[in-house]
């Protein structure tokens, strides 16, 4: 059971879906442990279900863990299964990994469990809105709007996760300009440097347990040198501004690489790879903020993808040859013309 993330379903709980045992459960609570979607709890029912809903839902709560929980209501889906809601608990200080490793999974999730049991879904960020209160009050929300399609529903509830998201993940700390993730002062600093042209070559850490980008490494380097700059074992992103030659000029284009090893390498998480690939368009978009153009822009997976003459085609494309066009040729001659009497 693949994940679009990476992340898959553990033996232990894709034999509990596949049983029939779990709908006699009222709770069930699954997290994300070891890249692996795993069953944590499961709770049976003893009552009705509202009866039963915080002395179950509450207890599966952690404050700062994120979790998911689907709950089972008293009607049926059919003769054989029950009606569930599907909750998401991204509390507001998990981290912004989690966030979005947790918020990319749910859609999975759903299928793997079954999107058709599920009548009710929706993101709780503190635990009293997956309490009976929190649900009906839900409940309310949503009906007081207009009817919609399935489709519209689901659209809606991504645009309001993904809101709730880029809420949560506001900062107060210095940051890059347009920038949630928080950036390092000496960062900062060096990119000004970099700016004025006093060093030509900058490499960014991305720290997903301080969940800030870090200056790893700044130079003056030869083109010759940028492939040996290169990590084999963890994702950055670098900065280079090439000095060379263009039609008998001397320029310089500032290049940005985002190098990730590739998935054949198992020392590269899945939440890592995530971070780097979701911050890298609003990197990029602080950049162009700071006045730092940049000419050209590639993913690579090793250094031997940035040799000096692919970084010059990288910024002066080789414009090829039109092809020529196709001449119909004369018809052959049939002599002067003559006339017919």
């Amino acid at each position: 059971m693949s994940c679009q993330t990476g992340i898959v379903a553990s033996s232990r709980l894709a034999a509990y879906l596949a049983s029939s045992s779990h709908h006699s459960d009222r709770c069930i609570k699954i997290t994300i442990e070891d890249e692996e979607l795993q069953l944590v709890q499961n709770r049976i029912a003893a009552s009705d279900y509202e009866s039963d809903w915080d002395r179950n839902v509450m207890v599966c709560i952690e404050d700062e863990e994120p979790c998911y929980i689907f709950y089972r209501l008293d009607e049926k889906a059919n003769e054989d299964t029950y009606n569930y809601v599907f909750m998401s608990y991204v509390p507001i200080d998990c981290g912004v990994k989690n966030k979005m490793l947790y918020a990319a999974t749910r859609a999975t999730l759903k299928r793997i469990f079954g999107d058709n049991r599920i009548v009710t879904e929706y993101l709780g960020t503190v635990p009293e809105e997956l309490s009976l209160q929190g649900y009906k009050n839900h409940k309310l929300s949503i009906g007081s709007t207009a009817p919609m399609t399935d489709a519209e529903k689901e659209l809606a509830q991504v645009k309001k996760d993904e809101a709730a998201m880029r809420s949560q993940m506001s900062s107060n700390r210095a940051t890059l300009p347009g920038l949630n993730l928080p950036a390092t002062q000496d960062l900062l600093m060096n990119l000004e440097k970099f700016k004025k042209g006093f060093i030509n070559y900058l490499q960014i850490k991305l720290d997903t347990e301080t969940e800030e980008l870090k200056l790893w490494d700044c130079a003056n380097i030869k083109a010759s040198e940028f492939p040996e700059k290169i990590p084999s074992e963890e994702p950055r992103y670098h900065l280079f501004n090439f000095n060379h030659t263009f039609e008998n000029e001397s320029i310089w284009k500032v290049v940005f690489i985002y190098s990730c090893p590739g998935y054949s390498n198992p020392k590269v998480p899945v939440k890592q790879r995530m971070m780097y690939s979701s911050t890298k368009a609003c990197f990029l978009d602080s950049l162009a903020k700071m006045d730092i153009e940049i000419a050209a822009k590639r993913e690579i997976s090793d250094g031997d993808e940035v040799k000096e003459v692919d970084i010059y085609e990288m910024i002066h494309p080789q414009k090829h040859a039109s092809r020529a066009h196709f001449i119909k040729p004369k018809a052959p001659s049939r002599g002067g013309r003559r006339l017919i009497r």
